[in-house]
């Protein structure tokens, strides 16, 4: 099987309903198999948290998992559950520094698959895009310089644990010197109703921050999995498989 490339675009757009503003800041999580409850349920949040019109958001919603799910890698079994998180948040200076970051491992893979390349899909229907670097050499040594500046602990010459006070001061040191850093490196472009499909748990796993929120925003993303590796992961997060999570 041919591995996906870690980050790219996906080659037809997704048509934007018409969204102008975010009435409340909520997320929605929903750990289980794909089904049309998903398209339902999806669209009941954004009409509540936004000034969407419900029937107008299931067209987009259905179009982003069909294309999604076709996409993922695997048989039918192997990609017959998801992780859907929509996100609806309002103005804030939260990211005016970027989180710049990889995506870690998501669940534990089945037997034989724990190296296919697997992803995350992305969509904003409102608001500023994701922030996500081109993959480069360069980018990902000093990525982890950064990383091997700050987390000290991660040193195999030290044995000595951090506190969790210690452990914040250099998130947020790493953070403050990868913004300088990385100010100049090249971003992948994503216009409108363009669907991103961005890989996790990999060393060549993009790094990507969310955007600095100007303006009200509504992002949605998805992945895929087995029933097994969706109940794995939600055994890592505490979470219900099958079960909608208004937050």
């Amino acid at each position: 099987m041919s591995q996906q490339p870690p980050c790219s675009i996906l080659s037809a757009a997704i048509i934007l309903p018409a969204i102008k503003s975010v009435k409340q800041q909520k997320a929605l999580n929903y750990y289980g198999s794909v089904q049309s409850s998903i398209t339902i349920e999806a669209s009941k949040f954004l009409a509540s948290v936004t000034d969407i019109v419900e029937t107008e958001a299931v067209s987009t919603i259905e179009s982003f998992l069909l294309a999604t799910q076709n996409d993922c890698v695997g048989d039918a079994d192997q990609k017959n559950a998801c992780w859907l998180t929509i996100r609806a948040t309002a103005p804030s200076d939260a990211f005016e520094v970027p989180r710049w970051h990889q995506d870690g491992r998501m669940f534990p893979c089945d037997e034989g698959r724990e190296d296919i390349t697997r992803s995350k899909y992305a969509l904003t229907m409102l608001g500023p895009t994701t922030l996500m670097l081109h993959p480069d050499t360069q980018i990902f040594r000093t990525f982890h310089e950064g990383e091997f500046k700050h987390y000290w602990w991660l040193q195999t010459s030290n044995n000595h644990e951090p506190t969790e006070e210690e452990e914040d001061q250099a998130i947020e040191a790493l953070r403050y010197w990868l913004y300088e850093e990385l100010e100049e490196a090249p971003q992948l472009q994503v216009k409108d109703g363009e669907v991103v499909r961005f890989s996790w748990g990999r060393k060549e796993s993009p790094i990507h921050s969310e955007p600095d929120l100007i303006s009200d925003r509504v992002f949605m993303t998805v992945l895929y999995g087995s029933e097994t590796e969706l109940r794995g992961m939600c055994e890592w997060r505490n979470a219900m498989y099958g079960e909608f999570d208004w937050e």
